[in-house]
């Protein structure tokens, strides 16, 4: 009996293994069908228009006066504490991450009819089997290559459907969501998703029924998001709804705001009470009289069934009291402190960016703090040519130093990156000791002109170009610089018979090679000195510039740039003035110096050298190191890696290595100098980060 009993035990086993095997051999099928099905099945949706109808409804639970610093949120600070807005609009898909929103008719009980939280919008149309869901951001389960970062389980549900449940594999991140989604399990399509995830200050969970086959399976035929955003001590909540495909089609030359009886013609379905309910308070307040002359009802997944007509309903109206000053008085804070400034027509716009906004403050240890503000102007005469003017105003509080650059482009032909380029600035201002050195020859003493600054000078410079691209993988961009360099310590360059200015003149011509679409870029930069009565500076100056910029899956990406260059002729080796190879005291961020430059190099050594050689790589991914960790890693974004390395004249190898993530407060690098393999100092670099999406 006991050798029955444990034959059946080992049978019994052998069938559970088998049957172990065979579901997860049926599981590792539903999956792949799931991340093949667009390729299989739904190959894009080039465009693709439909009719959205979406409603926003916002509640705020808590409030302080740190909610006026949050771009779009001011309107929605102070006053009534809850909110809906309604628009009907007509989408263009050139794809599901490229799209035009043409809005038709704009509803909102927000003062001014403006509009808030403006970042929503990325929840409306998520990307299921792109490799991100929104835009650039959060990595989508539903894709073979974010396989690494999810478990996943599958409970069929009938022979033609199975629920697929989905979580991080390692800790929570920013960039990862969990929960289930209902898959068509002959074709892995998906029917209905659910996920809960948390990106840009906001914890959201969107409930998306796609659409039926084809196209439309890649777009939501309803999409139903709550937003929770938290804040120094804010609390507002969100419910935000979008039904595509909805029947009624405006002519395109109707866009609306503030028409209440055209908003309620075209939304496909009938509001709730407690929506119904903010109306009738905002029609109180305003001494006004709201009519419902058509509502279409619509069935669970807002599609049209049928339409009923309500009469006018007069409601309890009370006359609001106005202290007109100080609505003027918000007005104007929140216009010009913390929001951006922008006034639009139908050929060009003006835009100026917000007074008090974290995102240009950053700080670098050999810098210290800068700030800077931006202005965007551009004005088109015809669909081929326009004028473009980005100026942008900078000040460092370390060296007390105001920086600008005025760029001017006329574009001609866009076709062929036809374009005239203007642009005036001070530049960076420039450092080399061998005035010094001149002095101290001249003296006969070692330690002449020690704490003066006699080696400091600010470049004031003025550049003309043309761009044209004769040919797809050509562009050549001829032109000439001016520059006038200024001695900060005049007084002492007089005091040694120093020249207070130095003045050059130089055409100059920039080759720009990128053999196909993906390849690495490269630019030759030749620029000659000409000497005359009213400049002193001859020169002759040749560089060349390797760049690459490659992405990977999972919005992994790889930089690269290799370069050098160096001065054929100098009269003297007062200004060594590089076009690669320069300190930048109006840096962009994250993604466009930080990559590019040194973070410990000393100014000086920019201009100390006839030639350098350098080379810069980063390597970027949104799961590195720190967002494994279970408390940090729910915050990082995206982290990078860097190595840079640089060869000048009269020094050994200098390198540095670096380490930088981004959240959504800040971005943040700790980089470490070396010489010649010997390490030399530690230091950091900090940009903030805050509402950079908003």
């Amino acid at each position: 009996m006991a050798m029955k009993r444990k034959g059946v035990l080992i049978i019994m086993m052998l069938l559970m293994l088998v049957a172990t095997r065979a579901a997860t051999r049926s599981d590792s099928l539903v999956l792949l069908r799931v991340f093949n099905y667009q390729q299989n099945y739904a190959k894009g949706i080039d465009g693709f228009t439909t009719n959205v109808y979406f409603k926003h409804v916002y509640q705020t639970h808590k409030r302080n006066a740190a909610l006026w610093v949050v771009p779009s949120m001011y309107a929605i600070a102070r006053g009534q504490r809850t909110f809906i807005s309604e628009q009907y609009s007509k989408f263009t898909f050139r794809d599901i991450d490229n799209y035009e929103n043409r809005s038709q008719v704009y509803y909102t009980t927000i003062p001014h009819h403006r509009r808030t939280m403006p970042v929503l919008l990325e929840f409306l149309t998520p990307n299921l089997y792109h490799p991100t869901l929104y835009g650039d951001h959060i990595l989508s389960p539903f894709n073979r290559s974010n396989r690494v970062f999810y478990r996943y389980r599958i409970v069929p549900l009938t022979k033609a459907h199975a629920r697929l449940y989905f979580r991080p594999r390692f800790v929570n991140n920013t960039q990862l969501v969990s929960g289930q989604a209902i898959v068509e399990t002959p074709t892995g399509r998906i029917m209905q998703v659910e996920m809960n995830g948390e990106f840009d200050m906001i914890r959201f969970k969107t409930f998306s029924m796609q659409g039926t086959n084809g196209t439309r399976a890649l777009l939501p035929r309803l999409n139903r998001t709550d937003i929770d955003f938290h804040f120094m001590g804010n609390h507002i909540t969100s419910h935000f709804e979008a039904v595509f495909d909805c029947p009624i089609t405006l002519p395109d030359s109707v866009s609306v705001k503030g028409d209440r009886h055209l908003i309620d013609s075209v939304r496909p379905y009938s509001l709730t009470e407690k929506e119904q309910a903010i109306y009738d308070y905002y029609d109180s307040l305003h001494h006004a009289t709201a009519t419902t002359p058509t509502i279409y009802m619509a069935d669970s997944v807002g599609t049209q069934q049928s339409a009923a007509t309500a009469s006018p309903d007069t409601l309890p109206t009370r006359t609001p009291r106005h202290n007109y000053l100080k609505e003027i008085g918000w007005d104007m804070i929140g216009e010009n402190l913390i929001k951006s400034l922008k006034a639009q027509s139908g050929n060009g716009y003006v835009k100026l960016s917000p007074l008090i906004n974290p995102q240009y403050i950053s700080y670098s240890q050999r810098k210290g703090f800068s700030y800077k503000l931006k202005l965007g102007a551009q004005y088109n005469f015809s669909e081929n040519v326009s004028l473009n003017f980005r100026p942008t105003l900078g000040y460092n509080f370390k060296l007390h130093q105001l920086y600008y650059k005025a760029p001017l482009r006329l574009t001609f032909n866009p076709d062929r990156d036809g374009r005239i380029n203007m642009e005036v600035g001070n530049g960076n201002r420039i450092s080399n000791s061998s005035v010094i050195d001149e002095i101290r020859a001249e003296t006969g003493n070692e330690t002449e002109g020690e704490g003066q600054q006699l080696d400091l000078f600010d470049d004031l410079y003025f550049n003309v170009s043309a761009s044209y691209s004769p040919l797809s993988w050509l562009n050549v961009e001829p032109g000439f610089v001016f520059h006038q360099r200024n001695a900060v310590n005049r007084q002492a360059m007089r005091y040694y018979a120093k020249p207070t200015k130095y003045r050059s003149f130089a055409p100059m011509i920039s080759v720009k090679i990128r053999p196909y679409e993906n390849a690495p870029l490269l630019t030759i930069d030749y620029e000659r000195g000409l000497k005359s009565h009213r400049t002193a500076l001859a020169y002759e100056r040749w560089e060349a510039d390797l760049a690459i910029k490659h992405r990977m899956t999972r919005m992994q990406l790889f930089n690269m740039r290799l370069g050098g260059g160096l001065y054929t002729r100098r009269d003297h080796n007062y200004f060594m003035d590089f076009s690669n190879f320069r300190d930048e005291n109006l840096p962009e961020g994250w993604d466009d110096d930080w990559s590019g430059n040194f973070q410990l190099l000393s100014s000086r050594l920019y201009n100390a050298s006839s030639y350098y050689v350098r080379g810069n790589i980063s390597y970027e991914s949104p799961l590195l190191l720190a967002s494994m960790t279970p408390l940090l890693g729910r915050y990082v974004e995206r982290e990078r890696a860097y190595i840079s390395s640089l060869l000048i004249q009269d020094t050994r190898l200098y390198s540095e290595l670096g380490y930088g993530f981004t959240c959504r407060y800040f971005s943040m690098g700790v980089f470490a100098s070396f010489l010649a393999l010997r390490h030399q100092e530690v230091g950091c670099k900090f940009t903030f980060e805050l509402f950079r999406r908003w």
